[in-house]
């Protein structure tokens, strides 16, 4: 041990001893962290001199260079090591990120520099040291001690940190599924720095079940090679062929990481969303907030809009303890607050039901219960794993961005489309509210109606003279043209826009904690200030069908039915423990809304348009509606909103295809069967 001590000392005394010759052999004082050319302003060889460049060279992290600018004394009870440790423990307890001491004045042989230090769970400490400097060997050189680091380091004093990170709270469904949720997931990773053979592992890891595309990713990496990359996660299922995967290739790598998981997978990834890294820029907005390099937060969804709440708050506390531990002064405090849950309204079940009916086809649904018009699912189609944002799986994102259909784009609350057939139910109610009519008025349901010009062809023939709820049953254009056109030569203008406002359209639903588009309802103001022209007849007969520039959501469809059947216009709520708020109330007697309710049963009868789907296939306690509107060229969106029971809805799903030919019979079936799953769900 002795003779240890003795050549640790001649190494030290070496590399000082050498610094310093080299710094005699280039003609002036050591270089202990001299500033750049043109920044030094104390005259050289001053004790300012000296004071100048121990800043600087702290300021940059240069223990070496600091430690050569202490006089020998300083040296003696300091050994480098020690003197290192002191500044290293310094950052280490209050996780200093970055450092700037600057002079601020001397005298004689003391100076006072103000030092300003970043660190990451403390904010900015600011605050100014003495340095006492001494005359030896004809230079000014730092009589050090430990206040040379803080003021507080006295007498054997030192700092401790404590650090709390929250975990991040779950997303759960209405009965405590978990939507999302932080575990700790076995991986297989690669250290490439200790792989020989690539094309033996990547073929064994081929052969154990990841794609080629997720190998060469891990392979490709940015990361430095010795880095832990991950390849992809282990089931429970794979764990043996893993570990022996790990024990026969040398760099395979079988570990566990804390990692957020979304257990319903593509079903929920629209509704719940994903998280992602901070930003270089994020970290810097964020700092001494407690984030690192590598944190993550909400990117879309729920995961982004509950932030706060699934976050939680790093707590930290920077003590100066004496030599015993004890606590002498607590000189920073952050409180920790843990990451809480956010349970919704959601219903696992519902949302994989839903999910597997849409199948993949381009399209939303929204299922609400319209007593609460709570949201019990909200499926986006295609849809994707929100997973691979969670292990920043390569192959796997790319798969996603290429993608057809846009499987990221959540049409159900950003996706528009014209209303179809679907709207006629609110012009059927503008025509009893503001144009007179009453349930039992009949209206010629003809092969081609007249009333503006050029004529029109009813879809499907003459139907011969049809009331409101009839006409709803058949769908018949006709009844609603006229309807229409009545409501465009009544005063005030606008009352078929006024009514569609009345049922929510044309506006967010006021949802909290889902991004939305606003819609559209086009009226007279409207077409003269976006295209310059005049509101005329055909424009108000081809918003009473649901189509010309009528824009919704899916989410905005489920609303405006849910709406109606409640009799107030409400925001949907999805966050458990809300109530929706009334935000409206539709101004529809109760002889009015009888007659509108019995239209929509008489769709789902053996006389309606979606019979096939309902009464001939046995679902007889069902309410709805179809909808087939034209896009731009020749394709076409189908759209279905079905309820059930009929007397007293429990459930209520909107169902909207991209692509189609009939709502009743593509969408229609779609709808049934995600009521029905939803009425099962029911608690």
């Amino acid at each position: 041990m002795f003779l240890a001590a003795v050549v640790a000392g001649l190494l030290v005394g070496g590399v000082v001893a050498g610094v310093r010759a080299v710094s005699r052999e280039s003609g002036g004082a050591p270089d202990a962290g001299a500033q750049r050319p043109g920044t030094a302003t104390a005259p050289a060889g001053s004790a300012g001199a000296t004071a100048e460049r121990f800043a600087a060279a702290w300021s940059r992290d240069d223990t070496d260079a600091l430690y050569l600018l202490l006089d020998p004394t300083a040296q003696q009870r300091y050994p480098l090591a020690d003197f290192a440790n002191a500044y290293r423990g310094f950052e280490d307890e209050t996780t200093l990120t970055k450092l700037a001491a600057t002079v601020a004045g001397v005298d004689g042989g003391s100076a006072r520099l103000a030092v300003h230090a970043t660190t990451a769970y403390f904010g900015d400490l600011e605050y100014t040291i003495s340095l006492n400097l001494v005359q030896a060997g004809g230079r000014w050189l730092v009589a050090w001690e430990p206040t040379a680091i803080h003021p507080e380091l006295t007498g054997g004093d030192r700092f401790r940190s404590t650090i709390q990170r929250p975990t991040r709270g779950a997303i759960l469904d209405r009965n405590g599924e978990p939507l999302a949720v932080t575990r700790d997931v076995r991986f297989i990773g690669l250290n490439r720095a200790a792989i020989s053979d690539r094309g033996a592992v990547t073929a064994a890891l081929v052969g154990f079940g990841f794609s080629r595309e997720q190998v060469d990713a891990a392979f490709a990496n940015a990361g430095g090679p010795s880095q832990r990359i991950a390849v992809g996660p282990v089931s429970d299922e794979h764990v043996e062929a893993a570990a022996a995967l790990a024990h026969d290739y040398s760099g395979v790598l079988l570990y566990f990481e804390s990692q957020r998981v979304h257990p319903l997978g593509a079903s929920a990834a629209h509704v719940v969303g994903y998280t992602r890294e901070l930003t270089a820029e994020e970290l810097a907005q964020r700092k001494g907030q407690g984030f690192r390099p590598g944190d993550r937060v909400g990117a879309v969804g729920l995961e982004a809009s509950q932030e706060k709440v699934l976050a939680g708050q790093a707590g930290a506390e920077l003590d100066l303890v004496d030599g015993q531990g004890a606590v002498v002064q607590v000189l920073q405090k952050r409180d920790f607050v843990q990451g809480r849950d956010v349970k919704t309204t959601l219903d696992a079940t519902v949302l994989r039901a839903t999910a597997a009916r849409l199948a993949g086809r381009a399209g939303a649904a929204v299922v609400v219960d319209p007593r609460s018009n709570a949201i019990l699912a909200l499926n986006s189609s295609p849809s994707y794993d929100p997973d691979a944002f969670e292990r920043n799986d390569a192959a796997a994102l790319a798969a996603i961005s290429v993608a057809s259909g846009s499987p990221q784009a959540n049409r159900a609350t950003t996706g528009l489309y014209s209303a179809g057939s679907t709207f006629k139910l609110i012009t059927g109610a503008a025509g009893m509210v503001y144009g007179g009519y009453t349930p039992s008025d009949r209206f010629d349901c003809s092969a081609v109606w007249t009333g503006v010009d050029p004529p029109r062809r009813n879809w499907e023939g003459a139907q011969g003279p049809l009331t409101i709820a009839q006409g709803l049953m058949r769908s018949c254009n006709p009844v609603f043209y006229e309807i229409a056109l009545k409501l465009y030569n009544t005063q005030p203008p606008g009352l078929l826009a006024k009514m569609a406002r009345a049922f929510g359209l044309g506006a967010p639903t006021g949802v909290v904690g889902l991004a939305e588009e606003d819609g559209l309802v086009p009226d007279a103001q409207w077409k003269k200030e976006k295209k310059g022209e005049l509101w005329v007849p055909g424009d108000e007969v081809n918003l009473g069908i649901g189509q010309g520039d009528l824009l919704v959501t899916p989410l905005q469809l489920a609303n405006a039915y849910s709406t109606f059947l409640g009799g107030d216009l409400r925001a949907p709520v999805i966050l458990a423990g809300q109530e929706a708020t009334v935000r409206g109330k539709l101004p529809l007697t109760a002889e009015q809304s009888a007659a509108l309710k019995l239209g929509l049963r008489l769709v789902t009868g053996p006389n309606g348009t979606a019979s096939a789907a309902f009464a001939n296939a046995g679902y007889t306690d069902f309410g709805g509606k179809s909808g087939t509107a034209e896009d731009v060229g020749a394709q076409q969106h189908v759209l279905f909103v079905a309820f059930s029971p009929a007397a007293d809805p429990h459930a209520l799903a909107a169902v909207v295809l991209d692509e189609g030919q009939s709502g009743s019979i593509e969408a229609g079936p779609i709808a049934r069967d995600i009521v029905l799953a939803a009425l099962k769900a029911s608690p």
